[in-house]
């Protein structure tokens, strides 16, 4: 049976999760033999919602494992109590203005462990209607993020943090592209290597600085900050979630740097074209990656506005054409798309397609 490794499964440690996209992989690899051959895929109800809850479960076990690495690194740079905020940014529907808002919305530590972050920004935005013409209609999320703000102004430098997942990017799509590898895929073709930076990770945190002094300095600390730091006498309040650490000794690093790019020093000819600064790295926590930005305030207010202007949207529409060149070229890309996304939008409705077939018993 074949195994896929990659981020998105290090957030999914279900069986039932890893059997199924196993399954898939071996049924990808059968036509891949016999291209000639029809590919049938038969899926029982009974497996189809346990593949569902599994993997709302387990997205859900990332969230929190997500909040819970945000809670420790804040305990390290806000140095005393914070506060949470749940921020939903929005646009009008059929709006071709571009004029965004962002509803913001304390929520309580419980809150945050026990809903998904994306349900958690639609819940917020259901609560509005806009009046379109004569009629009162639901608004657009556009993207969402969880503010962790100190109680008082500090004098470190350190502005906030802010934690995000990805929800913006289909999850559907993305174990497809683990099943086909479209990283690498994209890296190795010329003409797809344009889209490269449409290939996320899901889990994001950020620590925003008052200028870039503290930007170095944040980051460094990071780097130097062990499993038995003292601040964790700080988290009586999270006595209900276990916190792993990265290692078994109190003097190991609480995090393993994967990989670090430096966008705020380095020389201007490696700079972003948009004028994105930021120290960024993926690290390894508990199994899992995150990425980790460090960045200067005055960038993470442009990051909140492309995030809900026309670049955000622009973004999406690479990132589709990107898929959808991928699945002209590899038919049954398109076709796995289709059965992940019919599973994940609980749509349950068998369907065909050239030499592929979804049969629901």
């Amino acid at each position: 049976m074949h195994q896929v490794h990659s981020p998105l499964m290090m957030a999914m440690h279900d069986p039932v999760l890893h059997r199924f996209i196993a399954f898939l992989a071996d049924k990808k690899a059968e036509q891949e033999a016999d291209p000639g051959k029809h590919l049938k895929i038969e899926l029982d109800r009974d497996l189809i919602l346990s593949v569902r809850e599994s993997f709302r479960q387990n997205i859900l076990d990332g969230e929190r494992h997500l909040h819970l690495l945000a809670h420790l690194l804040a305990s390290v740079v806000l140095q005393g109590e914070f506060e949470l905020h749940s921020n939903v940014i929005g646009v009008l529907p059929g709006d071709d203005d571009d004029r965004p808002f962002l509803i913001r919305e304390r929520i309580t530590r419980e809150t945050l462990f026990s809903v998904m972050d994306i349900d958690l920004g639609n819940q917020m935005l259901d609560n509005f209607r806009y009046k379109k013409d004569l009629d009162w209609v639901p608004l657009q999320l556009s993207a969402n993020f969880i503010e962790y703000l100190p109680a008082g102004r500090l004098d470190t430098g350190v502005n906030r943090l802010t934690s995000r997942v990805k929800a913006e990017e289909e999850l559907w799509n993305k174990v497809t592209d683990e099943l086909f590898m479209i990283d690498q895929l994209v890296s190795r073709d010329k003409h797809l290597r344009q889209y490269s930076k449409f290939v996320k990770d899901i889990f994001g945190i950020k620590i925003v600085c008052e200028d870039d002094a503290t930007c170095q300095k944040v980051h460094e600390k990071l780097l130097a900050v062990t499993v038995a730091g003292r601040d964790w006498e700080k988290l009586d309040e999270l006595a209900f979630v276990a916190l792993p650490a990265n290692g078994s000794s109190p003097t190991d690093k609480l995090l393993e740097f994967v990989e670090t790019k430096d966008y705020l020093t380095c020389e201007p000819s490696e700079r972003k074209k948009t004028g994105w600064r930021a120290i960024k790295s993926v690290v390894r926590w508990h199994g899992r990656l995150f990425e980790i930005q460090v960045q200067p305030l005055s960038n993470y207010y442009l990051e909140i506005d492309h995030m809900a202007g026309p670049s955000h949207r622009s973004f999406k529409l690479n990132r589709d054409s990107m898929r959808d060149e991928v699945a002209r070229r590899i038919p049954l890309y398109g076709f796995y798309r289709d059965l992940l996304k019919m599973l994940f939008m609980e749509s349950d409705v068998s369907f065909e397609c050239e030499n592929a077939s979804v049969v629901i018993r």
